[in-house]
């Protein structure tokens, strides 16, 4: 089953909860998300399946923690495929991760604005 890239609603929930803290991790998100990614497509063109998974992995807890679990779920995916030992079919995984990654890092963008 595939997830919208943010949860609105989990998102909302999660800023109610965290008041004041909510926006510093918005923040360290808009920095960390797009580093991980920068960071997964290197593993991939290195063919590194052990980085594939170690950074996939953190890239979808990081995802959870903001209510983005689409983009989490394309996470998992590469993850699952580092896991294996392999790199095949990661590029094809990572493509649909970025379209994700982009419509959470917006809705970050106008959480900050």
């Amino acid at each position: 089953m595939s997830q919208t890239a943010m949860n609105a609603a989990a998102f909302t929930e999660m800023k109610e909860l965290m008041g004041d803290t909510f926006k510093e991790i918005v923040s360290m998100c808009l920095q960390s998300l797009p580093e991980q990614s920068n960071l997964l497509e290197t593993a991939i063109s290195n063919d590194d399946a052990e980085q594939v998974f170690n950074i996939a992995h953190r890239l979808k807890s990081s995802c959870g923690s903001i209510g983005a679990f689409g983009l989490a779920e394309k996470a998992e995916a590469i993850e699952q495929i580092g896991r294996q030992g392999s790199t095949l079919g990661a590029n094809e995984a990572f493509s649909e991760l970025q379209s994700s990654l982009e419509e959470v890092l917006t809705v970050l963008k106008q959480e900050i604005s």
